[in-house]
């Protein structure tokens, strides 16, 4: 018999209340329709997030070590 189950992660951001200039990271994992969300504890600035990516732009050390954690 096969067991049919779906894997999915999505990296996404929400804004900070007191700071609209910066973004919270958060992933959501869905295993079978079943979803949980887990904030990264990390921050980024609204003007480097690429939202189709899911990654920060740049070619900083710092976006690089922030993309470098996502993957």
């Amino acid at each position: 018999m096969r067991n049919n189950s779906t894997l999915s992660v999505l990296i996404f951001t929400r804004d900070i209340n007191c700071n609209p200039e910066k973004l919270t990271i958060y992933a959501r994992i869905t295993v079978d329709g079943r979803r949980a969300e887990i904030s990264l504890k990390r921050n980024t600035s609204v003007n480097v997030w690429d939202v189709s990516k899911g990654r920060v732009i740049g070619t900083t050390q710092k976006a690089r070590m922030l993309n470098s954690y996502l993957d």
